[in-house]
């Protein structure tokens, strides 16, 4: 039998596009943060860990060198042997799509998982100023540097995903001083902080997930953007509000492509995303993969928007899309 302290670590290394797909299996089975389950006291939940390596000594990534391993955490117990098992059966699935090895699982004490995987999260700068900075490295920025300081965790984005990086370069094109952001499906909040520290006055920052809306208040708390009397940040659960039509001059939605499509077209929710927009505003539109651009396109002219910049990293594309004025 194993232990009460130990951990199963199950990690699949895959390219960015089975990246997002896998992911989304161990959010599925494995998502949440642990919890004590009262009827067995089994640890539950844990979701998706994503670990970045091949990077040159700037932080960016090297083309043919940059690959990205997803870890889930599973506690041992019956609770567990359960969402082992479909994650294996799902894994399957998956690699009739993708290109997927093999799982790799082993055993781990908790205490040395805790530890473990910090070291693949290092400073990286996006852009031109903006460096994300996990919180326990040490970092000397340089006098124009936007640090956001976040403490990766076991369910929401950290910037190393390409999508991140692309919203996090656009935001920093387009957002001007005193401009009103809106962040929808914000994971951690790493947009919404980019977002203050670029000059940005009034954000909204949403989410359908209840444990993403905690860990962005928390981020938020950890780069002392809290009761800033100059700064509104309104974190809320849900889609795009209602309420706020034109009321901002940049709109980010990292998600993916269908999503977008049905949040353009008003599918999800009651208010399509084009309308909390300023007219002339930025609608900045990411985790999106190279095939599906089209599909994304489409759907925003048929709301008065205008492609204005495309972004691409690897697989992934980012599109600038503007209100027509």
């Amino acid at each position: 039998m194993e232990q009460e302290d130990t951990l199963i670590e199950i990690a699949v290394s895959v390219d960015s596009e089975a990246a997002e797909a896998v992911s989304e299996l161990f959010n599925r089975y494995n998502g949440g943060s642990y919890a004590a389950d009262s009827a067995e006291g089994e640890a539950s939940g844990g979701g998706a860990v994503i670990e970045a390596t091949g990077f040159d000594d700037f932080g960016q990534p090297i083309a043919g060198q940059f690959r990205l391993t997803v870890k889930t955490y599973i506690k041992p117990g019956r609770r567990g042997a359960q969402i082992r098992r479909q994650i294996e059966e799902g894994l399957w699935h998956l690699s009739q799509i993708y290109p997927i090895p093999e799982p790799q699982i082993r055993t781990l004490r908790q205490e040395d998982w805790a530890h473990a995987w910090k070291k693949f999260y290092k400073p990286l700068r996006v852009g031109r100023r903006l460096v994300l900075k996990p919180s326990w490295e040490a970092f000397q920025p340089q006098p124009d540097d936007l640090v956001i300081e976040l403490e990766p965790g076991m369910a929401f984005g950290t910037g190393l995903h390409p999508t991140t990086r692309l919203c996090l370069a656009a935001l920093e094109e387009h957002i001007q001083p005193g401009d009103a952001v809106l962040d929808v499906g914000t994971g951690s909040g790493v947009l919404a902080i980019a977002a203050a520290r670029l000059g940005a006055r009034f954000i909204v920052a949403t989410d359908i997930d209840p444990l993403a809306i905690q860990a962005t208040r928390e981020n938020l708390t950890r780069n002392g953007l809290d009761g800033l009397p100059d700064l509104e940040v309104d974190v809320r659960q849900g889609s795009v509000p209602d309420g706020l039509t034109g009321r901002f001059q940049v709109v980010v939605a990292n998600i993916l492509a269908e999503v977008l499509v049905g949040l353009l077209d008003g599918t999800y929710g009651n208010v399509p995303l084009a309308v909390p927009l300023a007219t002339g505003g930025h609608l900045i539109l990411s985790g999106i993969l190279a095939e599906k651009d089209a599909m994304v396109l489409q759907a925003a002219a048929r709301h008065g928007l205008q492609l204005v910049d495309r972004k691409q990293e690897e697989d992934w594309v980012a599109l600038v899309v503007q209100k027509a004025t």
